[in-house]
């Protein structure tokens, strides 16, 4: 008996996999998964860039001489960055969205960054109105909250996402880590 469920088992297992490398032979390039070890970008578009743990300051965005640039990445909703890619960023103007309740804004953003509270009714209205003001959608884009533990960013990323921008980057320590740095903060209810 034992070794029937294990022979029916296998011959399962064997369809499985069969089946599944059928499946995916056949799908288009967009929904086809990686096989192990074969993660090069598609022929027709450029490699995405790929989130580091730790980069490096050579050549980091904000370096003397930073040659760092933000590829889009159709993708993935996101990339994570770090502080010295968001001062970056900020000092090229891009835009801030700040995912964090609009009461915690009031009391201090990064300068310039717009209110975008995904606990707000309003959220979805506020990133149509993001999209139609004919934004080039594969510019750098950064969202941020109260970093750590937080997941506002990615939330709000996500949707950004959905509507066409892809190229948001998500500033993985947020809110915190910008005044550890003591970079410009701005208090109040306009950007």
């Amino acid at each position: 008996m034992r070794s029937r469920f294990f022979g029916e088992a296998f011959l399962l297992l064997v369809a499985a996999v069969v089946l599944a490398g059928a499946t995916n032979a056949f799908a288009g390039a967009e929904r086809k998964l990686k096989w192990v070890g074969s993660y090069d970008a598609p022929p027709d578009r450029p490699s995405a860039p790929k989130p580091a743990a730790a980069p490096s300051t050579a050549g980091a965005a904000g370096a003397p001489g930073s040659t760092k640039t933000f590829a889009p990445h159709p993708d993935k909703a996101w990339l994570e960055i770090g502080g010295e890619d968001a001062a970056a960023l900020h000092a090229q103007t891009a835009p801030f969205l700040d995912a964090r309740r609009t009461n915690v804004y009031v009391q201090g953003h990064i300068a310039g960054a717009r209110p975008f509270s995904v606990w707000e009714s309003d959220v979805d209205d506020k990133v149509k109105a993001f999209f139609q003001e004919g934004r080039d959608q594969s510019q750098p884009v950064v969202v941020y909250c109260s970093g750590g533990d937080c997941e506002d960013s990615h939330t709000l990323a996500q949707k950004l996402y959905f509507v066409g921008f892809d190229n948001v980057l998500v500033y993985k320590d947020g809110f915190p880590d910008w005044q550890k740095r003591n970079l410009p903060i701005t208090t109040g209810s306009t950007p």
